[in-house]
C-alpha cells in the first residue's frame, strides 16, 4: 500500500529575515508578494480587508500581496519575516486555494523559531548548491505549521473593530501633521462629532485621549528621529511639533527618563544590535 502525491508545487523564497525596532506606526503599506510575519516580541494592530486584528507574540500575521496593510505599534517589538509565493496543480495560488485568517496563533512556538532559524540560516548560505530546496522544504514546513495552527485557533479581532476602523483615518491624520497644533476639536470635526464625545469614543478605543495619542505620536517619531546623528536637537523639536528644544527635552526626559542627548549617546553603543525599523537585523 502507497499514497502518491500528485499535485505539484512551485515555491519562489524572496526574503527571510529578522527585524527589531522600538515602535512603529505604517499606513497602507503595500509590497509585491506574500509576507509571514511572525512575532517574536510584542503587540501590533494591522489591518485586513477594511477591519484590524490585534497580534501579539506569538501570532503570524499574514499580509498578502498588493494589498494595502496597516500596521500600529507603540512598543519594542522584534518580528521573523519570509515573503513567498506558492502555487500548485496547473499554478493555482495555493493562498487563494487555502484562504487563511489575517492573524494566527502558533501551536508550537519554540518549534517554529527553532525552524525558521533554520531557514535563516540556510537563506545566507549563498555557496550552497542545495540552499534553494532545503530552504523551500523548511518554509514548507512553517507554513505547514500555520494551517494546522489556524484549526486549532480563532480569528484575532480587536477590542472594538468598528471603532479601530472608525478612527484609523484620524491616526493617520495625526500622523502626518505632527508638526502642526492639531486640536481634539480638528479631529473632531473630521468625524462631525461633539469634541467631547469623540475624545471618548477615542479613549475608548486606544486607552489615550487624542491628546495623548498626539503626544505620544510625537515622543516616538523624536526617538526614531535621534537614531539619526544628522538630526539636530532643533530639528526635531521642530519636525515633531513641540514649542522649542527645552520643551523637548522636558516631554522626552518625562516619557523615557531620560534627555534626547543622553539617549542618543546610548543607542550608539547598540547600534550594532538595533537596526532601523522594517529592516534587516543580525539577531
Amino acid at each position: 500500500m502507497f499514497t502518491q502525491v500528485k499535485d505539484l508545487f512551485a515555491i519562489t523564497l524572496f526574503d527571510v529575515k529578522k527585524i527589531q525596532y522600538y515602535s512603529r506606526f505604517m499606513f497602507d503599506f503595500t509590497q509585491p508578494y506574500l509576507t509571514v510575519s511572525y512575532i517574536k516580541q510584542g503587540e501590533v494592530i494591522t489591518t485586513d480587508d477594511g477591519k484590524e486584528y490585534i497580534a501579539r507574540t506569538g501570532d503570524v500575521m499574514i499580509h498578502r500581496p498588493d494589498t494595502p496593510f496597516n500596521v500600529i505599534s507603540q512598543m519594542e517589538g522584534v518580528h521573523f519575516l519570509f515573503s513567498i509565493e506558492l502555487t500548485v496543480r496547473e499554478g493555482e495560488d495555493f493562498f487563494q486555494m487555502f484562504p487563511l485568517n489575517k492573524v494566527i496563533t502558533i501551536r508550537d512556538t519554540a518549534l517554529y523559531e527553532k525552524k525558521f532559524d533554520e531557514l535563516k540560516d540556510m537563506w545566507q548560505q549563498n555557496n550552497n548548491v542545495h540552499r534553494s530546496a532545503q530552504a523551500g522544504i523548511l518554509a514548507l514546513f512553517l507554513l505547514h505549521e500555520i494551517v494546522e495552527s489556524s484549526k486549532i485557533g480563532e480569528k484575532r479581532t480587536s477590542r472594538d473593530t468598528f471603532e479601530i476602523n472608525r478612527f484609523n483615518y484620524a491616526l493617520h491624520y495625526i500622523e502626518k501633521g505632527l508638526e502642526r497644533n492639531i486640536t481634539r476639536e480638528e479631529l473632531a470635526d473630521i468625524y462631525h462629532m461633539n469634541p467631547v464625545y469623540f475624545s471618548r469614543a477615542f479613549k475608548k478605543v486606544y486607552d489615550l485621549t487624542p491628546m495623548q495619542m498626539l503626544q505620544k505620536m510625537r515622543v516616538l517619531q523624536a526617538k526614531r528621529m535621534l537614531e539619526d546623528p544628522a538630526n539636530t536637537i532643533e530639528q526635531i523639536s521642530q519636525k515633531c511639533g513641540f514649542y522649542d528644544a527645552s520643551h523637548f527635552n522636558r516631554v522626552f526626559q518625562k516619557a523615557f527618563r531620560m534627555s534626547p542627548s543622553n539617549f542618543r549617546k546610548s543607542i550608539k553603543s547598540t547600534k550594532n544590535a538595533i537596526v532601523p525599523t522594517w529592516s534587516e537585523d543580525s539577531l
